[in-house]
């Protein structure tokens, strides 16, 4: 199980990429129904770019960790690039609120302002309710509430809501995912390359703290002994001081 978080904080990351995407999509629609044009209101173009940016970073992320992933001998699968899949998941923990913030900039209040779907079917409103709701007068009023109902299931219902914790949560909280990134990250190589364009000449000390993790997940030249990893020892040499080979 070392290496399940990393996996699991992976696969979120795809998850959330797909219900950023309808997000994009329901704020692109609910804007034409509102009666609006992103492209030529700079607010909700600023809304949209926004919220495209959240989106695209972390799936970015997702994508670099599947590029750089690595053969893992001791579970016999690849493992994915852990500083990027950790980012990448951090990125969507701490900005999903964020998501459905820019989400309700877009569709305005409409979403929890609408009558129930029962007043849609009921002959003495619907007409008035039809007429009083129409924004664009080119999307018909059962489309605009149609992309206003599911804005409201995507950001406003119990189940956005459950996602909103999910995304926080799922897969370790953030303070986990930061470990990771510490743990994993070469911060000594970094620390190594200002040191040659700085000439500092300090003492070169393995042990310096903030230059001790050169690669990835070690602490020390030869690295920890993973859960699951075979560990090659040396046998006793066999009575007589003879060898064999295995049959």
């Amino acid at each position: 199980t070392y290496n399940y978080a990393t996996h699991h904080r992976h696969s979120c990351i795809a998850a959330r990429a797909g219900f950023g995407d309808l997000l994009i999509g329901a704020g692109a629609l609910i804007c034409e129904a509102n009666g609006f044009d992103p492209g030529a209101k700079s607010n909700l173009r600023d809304s949209m770019v926004e919220l495209i940016t959240i989106v695209e970073s972390f799936f970015a992320c997702g994508v670099a960790a599947s590029v750089y992933a690595r053969a893992d001998d001791a579970s016999g699968s690849f493992m994915p690039d852990p500083v990027f899949a950790n980012i990448g998941k951090l990125l969507l923990a701490t900005r999903i609120y964020d998501m459905h913030r820019l989400a309700h900039e877009l569709s305005g209040g409409l979403i929890v302002a609408l009558p129930g779907p029962d007043e849609d079917h009921n002959p003495a409103t619907a007409a008035s309710l039809a007429e009083v709701l129409r924004a664009n007068p080119d999307v018909p009023y059962e489309k605009r509430i149609e992309v206003a109902r599911f804005m409201e299931d995507l950001t406003a219902s119990y189940q956005a809501g459950w996602y909103s914790v999910i995304s926080l949560h799922g897969g370790g909280s953030p303070t986990a995912m930061k470990q990771e990134i510490w743990r994993h990250y070469p911060v000594g190589e970094k620390v190594a390359l200002v040191e040659r364009l700085l000439d500092r000449g300090l003492v070169d000390d393995p042990a310096r703290p903030i230059g001790r993790n050169r690669q990835p997940g070690r602490c020390c030249d030869s690295g920890c002994t993973q859960p699951g990893q075979a560990v090659m020892v040396p046998l006793p040499s066999p009575a007589g001081g003879g060898s064999k080979s295995p049959a």
